[in-house]
């Protein structure tokens, strides 16, 4: 029997004990030191975004008048729960999209019950997959949000704050 205790595929012993009490205290102030440095720095960096963050919205203050309505004042779709699921049948689109229909194919099989349909790609926008497609979870219902009236604003922490509509 050999008893290299490199050769493979034999057990090592554990190195129990292989640290000196100098190493042992060696470790363990480096580990105070750290943990000391991490609270310290995390600290500043929390103080730091406070008052860079409260400078910023000094920065740009809110208009008193003039602003986009569609902004500046509350939909109520916004405020309350949305229909509950399931109200309308499956795959049903907005109300705003209501000439987007999946197309059935006739011809390609013998009866409408085994068919395909398709997905009207030349209406859809890039790869999302249209809703009555994939699976719904809803946690607060839905809404029918009118295209013309939704905004997408990016403010805050940025150079300059935009608003995009649906239509850019």
């Amino acid at each position: 029997m050999n008893s290299d205790p490199n050769q493979r595929g034999r057990l090592r012993k554990a190195p129990e004990n292989f640290l000196d009490q100098a190493g042992i205290r060696t470790v363990f102030a480096e580990g105070k030191r750290g943990r000391r440095d991490f609270i310290r720095n995390a600290f500043a960096a929390a103080v730091a975004g406070t008052a860079g963050g409260s400078a910023l919205a000094q920065a740009n203050p809110v208009p008193a008048e003039g602003g986009d309505p569609n902004i500046l004042t509350l939909p109520p779709w916004s405020s309350t729960l949305g229909k509950a699921v399931a109200t309308d049948g499956y795959g049903l689109p907005s109300k705003y999209e209501a000439n987007v229909q999946r197309r059935p194919s006739p011809g390609l099989t013998q009866t409408t019950q085994a068919s395909v349909s398709f997905a009207p790609l030349q209406s859809l926008f890039g790869i999302v997959t249209p809703s009555g497609l994939h699976f719904e979870r809803h946690h607060q219902g839905w809404v029918d949000v009118d295209p013309s009236k939704h905004r997408f604003m990016i403010n805050g922490m940025v150079k300059t704050p935009m608003v995009f509509t649906m239509d850019e």
